[in-house]
């Protein structure tokens, strides 16, 4: 199975290591919504493209990273 969606390797991740919403908005110090915004690409400015790598860090993810625009 290859997954290329950011969002859906977070969401499998996060069931696997049985964290919350919460838990990783506690990583970025940002609340649980603009967390989720941010793995989503809602929020896609450059300190967002930092907030991904910290999270795919913590979630044991191998985040190559994103084009810039």
């Amino acid at each position: 199975m290859f997954i290329t969606d950011f969002k859906e390797i977070v969401l499998i991740q996060m069931d696997r290591q049985n964290k919350i919403w919460k838990q990783l908005s506690q990583i970025i110090e940002k609340s649980p919504t603009y967390t989720k915004q941010v793995v989503s690409r809602m929020q896609d400015g450059p300190n967002a493209r930092k907030y991904r790598q910290m999270i795919a860090a913590e979630l044991g993810i191998v985040y190559a990273g994103e084009d810039e625009k």
